[in-house]
């Protein structure tokens, strides 16, 4: 399995671009980044496609919108002009394109007051449409990721796998997969790997962090190893990011946190 550094979380000490550097002298191949459009890295994509180049990694993809839907729009008011961000969408997918990044994590925005579920579940869905156009016409997949509004990301509309993944086989798209997070959907959901097999086949991306506190993936209540063995059971060979807050020096807990997945 490919494991990821989500490097807006980790490496917080350096410079962004440094960062990339320093994942690649700690031996990871790949990487993961947030906002391209405004955001850590001022470049443009071919400088940024260089970069990694130098550094010996693969950047996994970036991100589209922000949880709460403040920047890069919201996608669960049907009221809300989306001009914007669908202006946004076409410039993080080119971005994404032309940085030789495969994927970018698109999220649905929080809830609606005064909207019943089914208005804000239909909003998404037509608002995904275009975005999923987009990324067809630009080879690019988009990832669709719920998140945990217990702790994280309160009152954020998509914290169901299993309707996460409802979503991505009503639009029917290849160029829309989900991204489950392990870290999210254990505090949400439970039951991980079971909702891992019955939605396997619209799952093209993972994250990982600790239950409790969004920490390394070697302390708290999940598994991880046994989990990835279960996963690659399922036939799953792509990418798997660790996305957390470092307890201790960033370089010990990048390095114990690749040594415990090894264990796989």
């Amino acid at each position: 399995m490919k494991v990821s550094l989500c490097l807006d979380m980790a490496l917080t000490s350096l410079p962004f671009e440094a960062r990339i550097m320093k994942a690649g002298e700690l031996g990871l191949k790949y990487v993961e980044i947030c906002l391209v459009v405004g955001g850590s890295f001022k470049g443009t994509p071919e400088e940024l496609a260089k970069l990694a180049e130098k550094a010996g990694v693969k950047i996994m993809d970036t991100v589209m919108n922000a949880p709460d839907g403040s920047t890069g729009g919201n996608l669960t008011d049907p009221r809300q002009n989306m001009d914007a961000f669908l202006q946004r969408a076409q410039k993080t997918i080119s971005y994404t394109k032309q940085a030789q990044i495969p994927a970018t994590i698109v999220l649905t925005g929080n809830r609606v007051e005064g909207l019943d579920e089914r208005t804000m579940e239909e909003s998404v869905v037509e608002r995904l449409k275009p975005v999923v156009e987009m990324a067809e016409k630009a080879g690019v997949t988009v990832l669709l990721e719920p998140l945990n509004d217990k702790y994280d990301h309160p009152d954020h509309w998509l914290t169901s796998s299993d309707r996460g993944a409802e979503i991505c086989r009503r639009i029917g798209s290849q160029r829309l997969r989900m991204l489950f997070d392990c870290y999210h959907m254990g505090i949400m959901e439970g039951d991980m790997v079971k909702h891992i097999e019955r939605n396997i086949d619209v799952i093209a991306h993972f994250h990982a962090a600790g239950v409790p506190g969004r920490h390394e993936v070697f302390e708290g209540e999940i598994n991880y190893p046994f989990v990835l063995n279960q996963i690659e059971r399922l036939g799953y060979q792509g990418g798997i990011g660790l996305e957390y807050w470092a307890t201790m020096d960033d370089e010990t807990s990048v390095r114990r946190s690749l040594e415990y997945l090894s264990k796989a």
